[in-house]
């Protein structure tokens, strides 16, 4: 990803004439010798460019930054830390935040950026990944690849440190996927689970507490009632009955015998175990309705 550079930065870095035009912040400015430049046009009497190396080698990284460190903690200039870590291991954003942070400290100015092109501080790849459709993303080895540089495991070789970066970038992974199966579920195929499916709607806070037990137990005792019908009618339209039609007549006669109470709407003992049976007693509803 090629991070947007402002018009104004540009325009100065031009005016500098430099020896190595900067094109590609990102990779131009990772060694430190082409910083070391834009110093030198401000400071040329501290600033001595035959003690900076133009290699690409991490020791020549290591070395030519260390030796701009020196000079900023001489000077005592705003520079972060970070924004020059992450310029030396060319990490998204870590040249073009450095280079704003540098423009406006050198020349007093502000520059303009575009909110659309605004990179945040974690220098991950993450927010160009989310502007791409789903199939061209990065994997989770890409992932790895892109935001855990070599160089930091070489000058940093903590194993704690490596295993916090990876579990870092693991995690964002798995919430980028997981938001990517929410936004488009009949790509996926995802079907909504039985606990989503009857998940029960909240009580109003207008509706009256004891209206609502009501329609409740009226919605339960008419569902009863209609697996009653059901079964009555299919019993009726057999003309001729089964064995097994017999046994689970004679079954539920004897349940009747015995004092099982079958599903009616007339029955007061049906209503009664309705009402004890339900998940919610009444008298906790008119509590919480009178308070």
């Amino acid at each position: 990803m090629v991070a947007r550079t402002a018009r104004e930065i540009l325009r100065w870095l031009e005016s500098l004439y430099l020896t190595y035009p900067i094109v590609v912040p990102k990779w131009d400015l990772s060694n430190g010798y082409a910083y070391a430049e834009i110093l030198h046009a401000y400071f040329p009497n501290e600033i001595n460019m035959f003690a900076f190396i133009n290699g690409r080698s991490l020791n020549s990284r290591l070395l030519n930054w260390a030796l701009i460190k020196q000079f900023i903690a001489k000077k005592n200039l705003p520079l972060s830390i970070e924004f020059i870590n992450a310029t030396i291991h060319g990490k998204d954003g870590g040249a073009e935040r450095l280079l704003e942070q540098t423009f406006e400290l050198l020349t007093n100015k502000k520059p303009f950026i575009d909110p659309s092109c605004e990179r945040p501080n974690d220098f991950t790849d993450n927010f160009y990944q989310q502007n791409l459709n789903y199939f061209e993303r990065s994997h989770t080895s890409k992932s790895l690849k892109n935001n855990l540089k070599a160089t930091e495991l070489l000058t940093d070789p903590s194993h704690a440190y490596r295993k916090q970066r990876s579990a870092d970038i693991l995690n964002q992974t798995k919430l980028d996927r997981e938001k990517t199966r929410i936004d488009n579920p009949e790509r996926f195929d995802i079907k909504p689970t039985l606990a989503e499916r009857c998940l029960r709607k909240p009580l109003q806070p207008d509706s009256n507490a004891q209206d609502w037990y009501i329609k409740s137990f009226d919605s339960r005792a008419r569902s009863a009632i209609s697996t009653a019908n059901k079964s009555s009618s299919i019993k009726q339209q057999s003309r001729e009955p089964s064995a097994d039609v017999l046994k689970k007549s004679s079954l539920s006669q004897r349940q009747s015998d015995k004092g099982i109470i079958q599903a009616n709407e007339d029955n007061v003992f049906y209503k009664e175990i309705a009402l004890k049976q339900h998940s919610v007693p009444l008298s906790d509803l008119l509590q919480i309705n009178e308070s």
